[in-house]
């Protein structure tokens, strides 16, 4: 199997989570897992490109948003996934869950962008 499908595969898993815990109102937890899809779908999508994986999450996101025309990723998609990520260190390492219903529709939505971008 190739890495690119590796990622996909582990993000249809993550994304699998996502939704279970969602519907089991565990937002924080589902936040993580739809958060993890979120990465590893870019991480497809930068290997799909010929780009190498930037070591960091940051470094991702600014890899995105610098390639951003060439993955025909949209500027809104990127700065969800920013705060996304915030979101995501907030709801691990917060006291006070934060965590909201749209947060969660949010995170669905960008999953639902990335797959179309890689065609899946």
């Amino acid at each position: 199997m190739s890495e690119c499908l590796v990622f996909i595969e582990r993000a249809r898993r993550a994304e699998k989570a996502f939704k279970i815990l969602w519907k089991n109102g565990l937002y924080e937890d589902a936040l993580s897992r739809g958060y993890y899809a979120i990465i590893h779908l870019c991480f497809a999508i930068l290997i799909k490109n010929d780009l190498a994986i930037p070591k960091t999450h940051a470094g991702l996101i600014a890899k995105l948003w610098q390639c951003r025309k060439d993955l025909k990723l949209d500027e809104k998609t990127i700065k969800s996934i920013s705060r996304i990520q915030s979101l995501r260190e907030s709801s691990d390492y917060g006291v006070v869950p934060t965590i909201t219903e749209d947060d969660l529709k949010v995170v669905e939505e960008v999953i639902r962008n990335l797959k179309e971008v890689l065609g899946c």
